[in-house]
């Protein structure tokens, strides 16, 4: 979603993150901290903000495929909705990715848990940020 502060929804996504994508640091570290949802998109849990998101999301990516006749990548989309001010009105932007490793879910074939995460676009909606886990990769 661009520049801001990430956060993840449940710890173990957070740790699985820090083991993968920090190996080459050979150590990470998961903190927590309360965040002021009041003014943060939410498309997980709320119907409307999910259908207003995918649809931005769309527009823009249409945009991009007709001036230039490929999809987008995710730069090029968060770079428009930047310069367009979209989400000027916007703290945050709550949104959930597919997991694709088959150790977050304890069904064989059933990709059932949200990897969810949180992006904040203003560090005044971040309280309490404190350390709550360090471990090696």
């Amino acid at each position: 979603m661009g520049t801001g502060y990430y956060f993840w929804y449940e710890e173990q996504d957070a740790i699985i993150w820090g083991k993968e994508a920090k190996i080459s640091f050979g150590s990470f570290v998961v903190y927590m901290a309360n965040i002021d949802c009041e003014n943060v998109l939410d498309t997980v849990f709320v119907e409307k903000n999910y259908l207003f998101w995918c649809r931005v999301i769309d527009k823009v990516a249409d945009d991009i495929l007709k001036k230039t006749g490929r999809k987008p990548d995710i730069k090029e989309v968060n770079d428009m909705l930047k310069r367009n001010n979209v989400w000027k009105d916007v703290t945050g932007i709550m949104y959930q990715d597919i997991p694709s490793n088959p150790d977050r879910n304890k069904v064989v074939k059933l990709l059932y848990r949200k990897r969810i995460q949180l992006v904040a676009f203003d560090l005044n909606i971040v309280s309490n940020f404190v350390v709550h886990y360090e471990a090696a990769c």
